[in-house]
């Protein structure tokens, strides 16, 4: 994946210039390419590294891709998660979803992959040069019909507008002037791609499973025919650090103190490939552009993935920015629009992540028997209700009409959480 030098690039005017080649700003450059604006995204990264092992993208970001084309192209790539298991690591299932009438619905059941292979996708719809690496914005300057922009190579260009699609991190954000408060949650993480695993049978190979213990859980599914990419969660301060095989040990002992029935996930991966994060987001912003710099995904919003909609979010704002730059021009209002049709969805989302995340490491058995029964005697309407505000679009109408744990429904008892967050 070679890319074209940003030095060769210097005094070009853009429409638009992304930072940030993940899976949100790359989604955006096809939207827009597609709608023939010119667009370049600089990436300070060397070359495609999208952390992480493994995505879920559920019916909404398909629904998306599907407007772009390319729902087919990442069907045949990943692995179709049929049936959803939600289970209590002492108590049996919690929560059981069949997602054949989300698919009916919505066009789409959720669609497991290799995180790297979605973006290699991507990639390869951007027209040829769009993408920069090892490069990114130094500083940046608004006035009159465009920003000015400063690179990290030493060469500058001009956009009429500069989206930061650059995460929970955002420099951009942070040179625009716009905040960000991020708040740990408690939990880190584990995550990987177990290789040539045969966890589950025939029968069930196109289900996923998430599984509540004390303090921590774990989830998988599926991403292919041979590999099934898995997460952990666990309670633990901000900020630890640890090598390979202290990861793998810790691993290892959570596994058998609570799910030794899946411990063949850990035995089918590599050490070396056991990634750690700690599970954060960011409070709300009280605004996400600044004139003709705007924010997106994690950078706007970042969530904890305990809904697993990180990603789609991202891949839903890059619609929303498309269409509002097709209906407003691109100009600060358009960043306007795209806010106030996105803000009431991405908060909720936010929130209720977040609310998820206290709930299912409870320790006290009793919080845990009332959780678990509070759940399994949620009415089925309610789980309709909180599935079509999660996988509904807004995008047509430029309207607001959103539960699901990396998929899994969850619903009322979360939406009705009155903890404080943060």
């Amino acid at each position: 994946m070679n890319a074209t030098p940003f030095q060769e690039q210097t005094s070009t005017r853009y429409d638009v210039l992304i930072q940030g080649a993940g899976i949100g700003g790359l989604t955006l450059a096809i939207a827009l390419q597609q709608r023939g604006y010119a667009v370049k995204i600089v990436e300070r990264s060397a070359g495609l590294s999208e952390v992480g092992a493994g995505i879920w993208m559920a019916a909404n970001p398909m629904q998306v891709f599907e407007r772009l084309g390319l729902a087919a192209k990442i069907m045949e790539a990943g692995w179709v998660v049929k049936f959803l298991r939600l289970q209590d690591s002492k108590g049996g299932d919690i929560q059981t979803t069949d997602m054949s009438a989300i698919a009916k619905k919505f066009g789409f059941e959720t669609i497991a992959l290799h995180r790297t292979v979605l973006q290699r996708i991507l990639f390869e719809q951007v027209l040829p040069g769009s993408v920069s690496f090892g490069c990114e914005v130094q500083s940046l300057a608004s006035g009159g019909d465009s920003v000015s922009i400063e690179l990290s190579d030493g060469s500058s260009c001009q956009a009429a507008v500069l989206v930061g699609a650059d995460g929970i991190n955002s420099q951009i954000r942070k040179q625009a002037g716009l905040g960000g408060e991020k708040r740990y949650s408690g939990s880190s993480s584990y995550r990987a791609i177990a290789r040539g695993a045969n966890i589950l049978p025939t029968e069930a190979a196109h289900d996923a499973y998430e599984i509540w213990a004390r303090g921590c859980r774990v989830g998988f599914s599926k991403v292919n025919e041979n590999d099934y990419y898995w997460y952990m969660t666990f309670d633990a301060p901000a900020g630890e650090s640890s090598t390979a095989e202290e990861r793998r040990s810790h691993a290892e002992e959570l596994f058998r103190a609570h799910f030794p029935q899946w411990i063949g996930l850990l035995e089918h991966t590599r050490s070396e490939e056991i990634l750690r994060t700690d599970l954060s987001d960011l409070k709300p912003l009280p605004r996400w552009s600044s004139g003709r710099v705007g924010l997106m995904g994690d950078a706007a919003h970042a969530t904890t993935p305990n809904l697993g909609q990180g990603g789609a979010m991202a891949v839903e704002d890059a619609l929303a920015i498309a269409d509002a730059f097709s209906k407003a021009g691109m100009n600060g209002t358009a960043f306007e629009q795209f806010e106030h049709l996105r803000r009431k969805k991405v908060d909720w989302t936010v929130a209720t992540s977040w609310s998820i995340g206290r709930m299912c490491h409870l320790g006290n058995p009793l919080a845990r028997r009332l959780r678990n029964a509070a759940l399994r005697h949620t009415p089925k309407q309610i789980t309709e209700k909180q599935i079509e505000r999660l996988y509904s679009l807004e995008i047509d109408s430029f309207k607001c009409p959103l539960i699901a744990c990396n998929g899994l429904h969850l619903h009322e008892v979360c939406g009705r959480s009155k903890q404080k967050q943060g």
